[in-house]
């Protein structure tokens, strides 16, 4: 039986859809004010924090300054996001093409913050034209 389009998990080629979330700080984003604009780093959480959680987000804010570098956005939430895994975590182009998706049981069990700004500086040199003549 196919599950409905909102309810699939997205993955590589996938867009993200248009979101809105709170951090853990209360802040709120919304992904349209950096779609078309900046790379997305999405992080999805579980509902309740852990010790590993905040030793892997000191990890994560430690690396801003590298992530600014190469235009992308790192968004941190326990909100869900339609067919992102929480928790989880996302790389998408500032198009909003998902290039790397990954599911977790735990925060420790997460792509390591420094995976994602590698996968970060991938979204920036890639040649999407290139890709489509390898197909």
């Amino acid at each position: 039986m196919n599950e409905p389009a909102s309810d699939r998990m997205l993955g590589r080629g996938s867009a993200v859809p248009h979101f809105e979330v709170k951090t853990p700080g209360g802040v709120t984003f919304r992904y349209p004010a950096i779609w078309q604009r900046r790379s997305l780093v999405l992080v999805t959480l579980a509902a309740a924090g852990s010790e590993a959680e905040e030793v892997y987000l000191g990890r994560l804010d430690a690396l801003r300054t590298e992530f600014d570098r190469v235009d992308t956005e790192v968004v941190v939430t326990r909100d869900r996001v339609r067919g992102v895994p929480a928790p989880g975590a996302i790389v998408a182009d500032r198009w909003g093409e998902v290039v790397h998706v990954a599911a977790a049981p735990g925060a420790a069990e997460l792509p390591s913050p420094e995976d994602l700004l590698d996968w970060s500086r991938y979204v920036q040199v890639r040649c999407p034209e290139c890709e489509g003549e390898a197909r």
